[in-house]
């Protein structure tokens, strides 16, 4: 019995220590044309990518990432399960100008539903959501955000004049090289990447 119960404690400490990833796989996922620029934008801040915990407390500890309020104006950050509260400066920057844009023209504000992700959060999501990258994500550089178009002043609806002026604020942006930002249909978000201007 004692033999049995220790089979099984190795196994699943093995099971448990083994990556859910394989870096080599996930570094040979060709992103989509439209993703490309996302990708080149993220890497462009000199953030590694993160593969795990150890790596994100690694570039909050040199500077490289500041922490992204729960609320500000404009914006509400919704309950992180697989991603982290964290951006490079120059996103958190850019997030805050736009919600602060957004909420100028609106009085109302969005919610942000994800932020930076490692690899290992991106297999957890996986699990979960057909739609999360196999790949490389921009979220794995900490230059990437998610905006929800189907959630404002935290009403789980769809609102198309709201949605309109959010679109408006990200083509301005994007207009001015800030930013590249793509709609996701199956997520109802905006995915938006930061550009090192």
């Amino acid at each position: 019995m004692r033999f049995l119960l220790l089979i099984f404690l190795l196994s699943f400490s093995l099971f448990k220590s083994q990556e859910c990833y394989d870096l080599k796989t996930v570094l040979k996922v060709e992103p989509t044309e439209l993703y490309k620029p996302h990708l080149l934008a993220s890497q462009n801040f000199g953030v590694k990518i993160l593969q795990n915990t150890k790596t994100v407390d690694k570039n909050i500890a040199n500077g490289k990432f500041v922490k992204v309020k729960k609320k500000s104006r404009g914006y509400r950050l919704q309950t992180l399960e697989y991603s982290r509260p964290y951006l490079v400066k120059k996103a958190r920057t850019t997030l805050e100008r736009m919600a602060n844009d957004f909420a100028a023209k609106t009085k109302s504000f969005f919610v942000v539903s994800s932020v930076t992700r490692t690899l290992e959060d991106q297999c957890r999501l996986r699990k979960v959501n057909s739609n999360a990258s196999l790949g490389i994500s921009s979220h794995n550089y900490g230059a990437a955000f998610d905006i929800s178009y189907v959630r404002f002043d935290h009403k789980l609806k769809v609102n198309p004049k709201l949605e309109k002026e959010l679109e408006k604020v990200l083509t301005e942006y994007k207009n001015l090289g800030k930013i590249f930002y793509i709609k996701e249909k199956q997520q109802s978000c905006y995915h938006v990447t930061v550009r090192n201007y």
